[in-house]
């Protein structure tokens, strides 16, 4: 009998194609982060290696944690020529740190961390005073032509999934944001000192590679493969030979206060 798939776990079947088509981070976010919060650092998620090449970059001593196997053999060779980078195949749940870490950042994962025990395993993997980077890349087409293909071809296929049509609605870079982001996370009374960030981009992808950078999202590897086919299908008939798409990458700051 088959085991059911999970969703946060299915990057690991397009690990190479993820690793080629989705987008990297800015090199102000490592550099806001790293004014922040300091060495040694403790990825979580570290997927393909994508953030954690850009922090190692700066010289800080990096756990990475990665705990699908096919994204971790990605990781690892990417970081092979890193030697203040360590991989661990594991889940953050269960990794068990044998130092303090002055930072904890985790890109475009913390939402697959286990709800229940995420900030408790935070908290006790940072040294006092030691911050916690989240940051997240959401993208969306440029164009309104291609915008509504893109949504007329879910309606018909996938109704259910709702694309990305505009930018992050939370006031980034605002106090109000900082608060609001901290209720919608459920963070405890032992983070505090928050910031968010937020940095803007623009690529423009061919209609294949835009596909493929689809194909790499949880909610489309989880399709039926036929369903999924014809979706993609549709959209490489009708979305024009490029998509430009615009780039936020939204940083949420907290620190563990002593």
């Amino acid at each position: 009998m088959t085991s059911p798939r999970i969703q946060g776990r299915v990057f690991g079947e397009v690990a190479d194609e993820y690793d080629r088509v989705r987008p990297g981070y800015p090199a102000q976010l490592a550099a806001d982060v790293l004014a922040y919060a300091g060495a040694p650092a403790l990825e979580v998620g570290a997927g393909t290696g994508k953030a954690t090449e850009l922090f190692a970059a700066s010289g800080v001593d990096i756990v990475a944690t990665e705990p699908d196997p096919a994204m971790a053999a990605v990781l690892a060779r990417r970081s092979a020529g890193l030697p203040n980078v360590t991989v661990t195949v594991s889940t953050f749940e269960e990794y068990v740190p044998e130092r303090a870490f002055g930072l904890l950042y985790c890109a475009q994962a913390w939402h697959w961390v286990d709800k229940e025990v995420r900030w408790r395993r935070a908290a006790a993997a940072l040294a006092p005073g030691g911050g916690l980077a989240l940051f997240w890349n959401i993208d969306w087409p440029a164009d309104d032509g291609v915008t509504a293909r893109l949504l007329a071809a879910h309606e018909r296929f996938a109704p259910h999934i709702r694309p990305n049509t505009g930018p992050i609605a939370r006031p980034i870079g605002e106090e109000a944001g900082a608060r609001e982001w901290a209720a919608e996370m459920g963070l405890p009374p032992e983070f505090g000192d928050l910031g968010t960030r937020l940095y803007r981009s623009e690529r423009t992808l061919p209609v294949a590679d835009y596909v493929t950078l689809l194909s790499t999202q949880s909610s489309y590897r989880i399709l039926d493969e036929d369903v999924r086919e014809r979706l993609f299908g549709t959209l490489l008939d009708t979305l024009g030979a490029h998509v430009t798409v615009n780039v936020e990458t939204a940083l949420y700051l907290a620190r563990h206060l002593p």
